[in-house]
């Protein structure tokens, strides 16, 4: 018996990076690298005698942001549009609701992953993302390769879904 009908490993430069509305098309664009978040599930501990402690199943998972490494152009739009968005939220306040009827301030965003063959395959799904950092941006002139600047983007989200 056979562990695996599918052989072919995951192409890391296999995938699309989808963000909800029409004002992050650059970000889309030159997006990277993608991370997706580590799950944690804290154990409870239990407290027993003469026995350092025994580890109960945790009644939550807690998520990692989900990170997102952009190549900056060189009309910075890809940089504007992640600073646009995370100043609407400072701006606007936090009085969006999540899961119905959304504005600018939450967004949901498709990760496709794709085949081998670059054939859509997997999709995973984070609902109601709202940015929470934007990473510096280095520029440097004694490098010998050309290096272009990069710039990273931190999200929070309520959940997703892997179809």
């Amino acid at each position: 018996m056979a562990l695996t009908t599918n052989k072919n490993y995951l192409q890391p430069t296999g995938f699309k990076f989808i963000v909800s509305g029409e004002e992050y098309q650059n970000l889309q664009f030159f997006a990277q690298s993608v991370t997706h978040p580590g799950a944690n599930a804290n154990p409870v501990e239990l407290p027993v005698a003469r026995v350092t402690s025994v580890p109960l199943a945790g009644d939550k998972i807690t998520y990692s942001e989900l990170s997102l490494e952009v190549i900056l152009d060189e009309d910075m739009k890809s940089y504007k549009e992640m600073q646009s968005w995370l100043e609407r939220i400072v701006n606007e306040g936090q009085s969006n609701t999540i899961g119905g009827a959304k504005t600018q301030t939450y967004s949901d965003i498709t990760l496709i992953i794709l085949t081998s063959h670059n054939n859509n395959n997997v999709e995973i799904k984070y609902f109601d993302c709202l940015p929470t950092n934007i990473g510096q941006i280095t520029m440097t002139s004694n490098t010998g390769d050309v290096v272009y600047p990069t710039f990273t983007v931190g999200f929070r989200f309520s959940s997703f879904e892997i179809k």
